[in-house]
């Protein structure tokens, strides 16, 4: 049978609440209209699945920022898009997808959804000149119906979008979303400081699907040469773009994979280091307990003593 979909909306002084309804199941949104055509939406849901998006209408851009857990769901031409934190979507498809997953259970992030057909009066009353805002589109969504987004400058704008008190400041949330929205439109910035950290919709779903890989297979012994051959992709899209999506070369990842699976287990079992050592994938116990030490500054034993001792 059929989910039945409704929407309620509840306001309190400026912050009114989305309520989307699936069979017995609710999801609550707060959002506020900072501009006429422009809403924020404010999301934390703890749940696996929800068949329902957030509506737009034609003609809108969707920007969502993630700040935890990870939303994995179709597009057109069967797909699989993945979004995970620290990442900006920009989505110019005028139709939402209805499906989507929360691997993690969870999940915590921001979406604006901006009219492009706007007028921009208000905006222009903040900024002091016009805006096109459908130049966002051209600039990054010209080829791809989405891209994903990872800079400093964003890092640090939804950084301060967290606080509690400051989303019931409209005056405030004004200035921030009139300052990201030009900071999108520049095409000055979308070609010189943008181009090496955006993200394609292909290249996230392959780059993606490689950690998976790696997560799954660590303890081996994967070879760059074996990851381009399994992933059909050049030794130089795959390292520029893994390093560039989660900020850490592959080798360096998998590196950081052992240690902190030993971590756990020098915590949690009795184990020899040695025996560790080869569960992680390194079969020279020398080797591991060399590497363990420039990562944790402690050997492998003294780790495990001085967790048991500060524990206690």
């Amino acid at each position: 049978m059929k989910a039945e979909i409704g929407w309620k909306t509840h306001e309190h002084e400026k912050i009114k609440t989305l309520e989307i309804i699936n069979n017995n199941d609710a999801v609550h949104t707060p959002y506020i209209k900072v501009f006429d055509g422009i809403s924020i939406f404010f999301h934390q849901y703890d749940f696996s699945k929800f068949a329902s998006p957030l509506r737009v209408t034609k003609d809108s851009l969707r920007l969502d920022y993630c700040y935890s857990g990870q939303v994995d769901y179709d597009v057109p031409h069967k797909k699989r898009v993945f979004f995970e934190p620290g990442f900006l979507k920009i989505d110019r498809r005028s139709l939402q997808n209805k499906s989507y997953s929360f691997p993690s259970q969870q999940y915590s992030g921001i979406t604006i959804i901006v009219n492009t057909e706007i007028e921009g009066k208000d905006l222009k009353s903040v900024l002091g000149e016009d805006l096109d805002v459908a130049s966002i589109s051209k600039n990054y969504c010209d080829e791809e119906e989405y891209v994903f987004l990872r800079t400093t400058f964003l890092e640090h704008f939804f950084e301060d979008l967290r606080s509690e008190e400051l989303r019931h400041t409209l005056s405030y949330l004004r200035l921030k979303v009139a300052e990201l929205l030009l900071y999108l439109s520049s095409e000055r910035i979308a070609q010189k400081m943008l181009p090496q950290e955006t993200f394609s919709g292909g290249m996230i779903s392959r780059i993606r699907q490689i950690k998976r890989y790696i997560d799954q297979n660590f303890t081996k012994n994967i070879t760059l040469e074996a990851l381009t051959r399994r992933f059909e992709i050049s030794a130089t899209a795959m390292k520029n773009g893994y390093r560039d999506f989660y900020g850490i070369p592959i080798h360096a990842y998998i590196k950081h994979k052992r240690i902190e699976t030993a971590c756990q287990m020098l915590k949690d079992t009795n184990l020899y280091v040695s025996q560790i050592a080869n569960e992680v994938g390194y079969a020279n116990p020398s080797k591991f307990s060399v590497m363990f030490k420039r990562e944790k500054k402690l050997t492998p034993t003294d780790f495990r003593k001085y967790y048991r001792h500060h524990r206690q």
